[in-house]
């Protein structure tokens, strides 16, 4: 653990934290404040607007899943802070890295969703997208391997131990996904979302057998 403590390093962790939640705040508001409701004209059926709602359902879809993916993500750096007892700018260079992919989920989503049914989806939309979860868990994962390294309070017990696994198998799921999306083609690109659900499995797998052990 690191020795060097500033006398407000407990307040100092907690400006991190709340700086970071609200950035965190902001990415997923972002999204939202990005979907604009249709405007209706005097005398259209309600058939005319409910397919001007249709028109705008991808953008929804792309506001759910993002909000899951920056929601998780959000829960783990919550819960990563429960344990951090010390940091230094190598800490706080990382945890800015973070925030810097988080605040690319709004371009990412929509980049992606605002032409999800129109034909017209390509591969750098779709490894965009990707890519932005999977840098996300890359560097929590690197935040947990260091405070379980220099900034731990106390010692790692199963939930720190569960939360660095999930991260790592987040991981995984979402390089083989944007790694199938790279070898086959474009139409073929849906089967390679399978792998998002490898990290789950493997994750619940895993706390069953901490939770035995």
């Amino acid at each position: 653990m690191n020795q060097t403590r500033h006398p407000r390093h407990d307040f100092l962790i907690e400006r991190i934290a709340f700086f970071s939640d609200a950035v965190f705040a902001i990415a997923i508001t972002l999204m939202a404040i990005e979907i604009h409701p249709p405007k209706i004209i005097r005398g259209e059926s309600e058939h005319m607007v409910w397919e001007k709602i249709k028109e705008i359902l991808p953008e929804f879809l792309g506001l759910l899943v993002s909000f899951w993916l920056i929601g998780s993500a959000w829960l783990r750096h919550h819960q990563l802070f429960r344990y951090v007892d010390n940091f230094d700018l190598r800490f706080m260079a990382i945890n800015l890295w973070l925030l810097f992919v988080i605040i690319l989920f709004p371009f990412s989503t929509g980049f992606l969703f605002n032409s999800l049914f129109e034909g017209a989806i390509s591969k750098l939309q779709v490894f965009l997208y990707l890519g932005v979860p999977l840098f996300s868990n890359v560097i929590l994962y690197r935040m947990y391997k260091l405070v379980n390294k220099k900034h731990l309070r106390g010692e790692a017990d199963q939930a720190f131990r569960y939360a660095t696994f999930s991260i790592g198998t987040m991981v995984i799921s979402f390089l083989l996904a944007i790694l199938w999306i790279l070898v086959f083609p474009l139409k073929l690109h849906y089967y390679g979302y399978m792998f998002l659900g490898l990290g789950p499995i493997l994750s619940a797998l895993f706390r069953k057998k901490i939770k035995h052990s």
